[in-house]
């Protein structure tokens, strides 16, 4: 059973890009280089989930990728280990599901991969733009 996914304020991490580097067929490396800057553990958690959800959902099923409570708790337990467990969920809680990466729906009991993230910076982008035109 998951452990209760809440709004956190986040402990650590920055985002950091350089504008340049910035391109559109950046992998998940590159990206989540960004999103965790300095907190190496985080990214390689967020990495394992990220690609567990997608590997483990298209073997099983089709469109949308989700995985049940129960695949995610074998997931972490065989490719991050029992013993970090707890550092798998903080970086689920407080970064993967704050920044849209994933959205878990506790009723249905399931992780999605979403679009949360992709449209979240698609409307910090216009509101970019809107504030220097003004």
């Amino acid at each position: 059973m998951p452990r209760k996914l809440e709004r956190r304020k986040r402990r650590t991490g920055y985002m950091y890009f350089v504008a340049s580097e910035v391109r559109s067929n950046m992998m998940l490396d590159d990206i989540l280089d960004i999103v965790f800057t300095r907190a190496v553990e985080y990214k390689k958690a967020a990495k394992i989930i990220l690609e567990g959800i997608k590997e483990i959902a298209k073997i099983h099923r089709r469109r949308p990728l989700w995985i049940s409570d129960s695949e995610m708790s074998s997931l972490i337990n065989e490719r991050i280990g029992k013993n970090k467990k707890s550092l798998a969920y903080r970086v689920i809680s407080e970064f993967l599901v704050p920044l849209g990466f994933i959205t878990y729906r506790p009723d249905e009991g399931r992780y999605f991969i979403s679009k949360s993230f992709h449209l979240a910076l698609r409307r910090l982008a216009t509101a970019y733009n809107k504030w220097m035109r003004t």
